[in-house]
């Protein structure tokens, strides 16, 4: 696949927190639940996804080997990009150079993040991957399936999640089927699926989520949640609202 790539001005990046409990325990803060509203959730999501960009250094069989470490947010399991840059193209009229054309060759797995690089596994390639290719973290929309595990859990849960996702702009997010698996998830054109298990206990709803690839299934992070109320997110008011939208859907015209 050939691609243009334009020029463009430096990104300064921002630290950010983590509420997920990784599984490497690389990201966590606490592996506990931790108390947030739908707006603070999505937030968290997000910073597993920073628009990075690198470079591959070595490749030795199916391991790749990026320039990219710890500092730069990446988190093991994420999928990462890995293309060839080609020839210049420049405006016709004034000859100004405005970029270069891309060819993607493959698509990789973060498996190890170190303090200067992390190394990846193949996942799929058009053609050898080799030292010099570039790396990244696309900028654009990344597209996510959100599925409940809860078939009587509070289903508005799951809704909420993927209004506050999509309004982050980072993400072209979808309300899968009720149990949606991973294969499934990327036949549906998902590059990552957002598993939820809701419950209500003693007044409090809990969602614990699980974050993974739809390449291999492997686990970005998992994280329970007790939700509570904010000023932006009301969640008793939205339950009423989502009830009410129900019962409306449910009458006969």
């Amino acid at each position: 696949m050939r691609r243009i790539k334009f020029l463009s001005l430096p990104v300064l990046f921002i630290s950010f927190f983590f509420l997920f409990s990784s599984r490497d325990g690389s990201a966590a803060i606490d592996p506990g639940v931790v108390q947030g509203n739908i707006d603070d959730i999505a937030k968290t999501v997000l910073t597993y996804f920073p628009k990075v960009n690198g470079s591959v250094t070595s490749v030795d069989n199916e391991i790749v080997i990026v320039n990219l470490g710890k500092e730069k947010g990446v988190t093991k399991g994420v999928l990462l990009t890995v293309y060839r840059e080609k020839e210049s193209f420049y405006h016709p009229v004034t000859g100004v150079e405005l970029g270069r054309f891309e060819e993607e060759v493959g698509m990789i797995e973060v498996d190890q993040v170190e303090g200067d690089h992390l190394s990846a596994r193949k996942i799929s390639i058009t053609e050898p991957i080799r030292a010099g290719d570039l790396v990244r973290l696309s900028a654009a929309r990344i597209p996510v399936g959100v599925t409940s595990l809860s078939s009587d859990g509070p289903d508005f849960l799951a809704t909420e999640l993927v209004s506050a996702l999509s309004e982050t702009g980072r993400f072209r997010v979808d309300l899968l089927p009720l149990q949606t698996n991973a294969s499934d998830a990327f036949k549906r054109n998902k590059l990552y699926l957002i598993r939820l298990t809701t419950s209500k206990e003693e007044g409090r709803f809990l969602m614990k989520l699980e974050i993974q690839n739809t390449q291999t299934g492997k686990s970005l992070s998992e994280m329970t949640v007790q939700v509570v109320q904010s000023e932006e997110s009301d969640l008793i008011l939205e339950h009423l609202q989502y009830q009410l939208f129900q019962r409306q859907q449910a009458q006969p015209n």
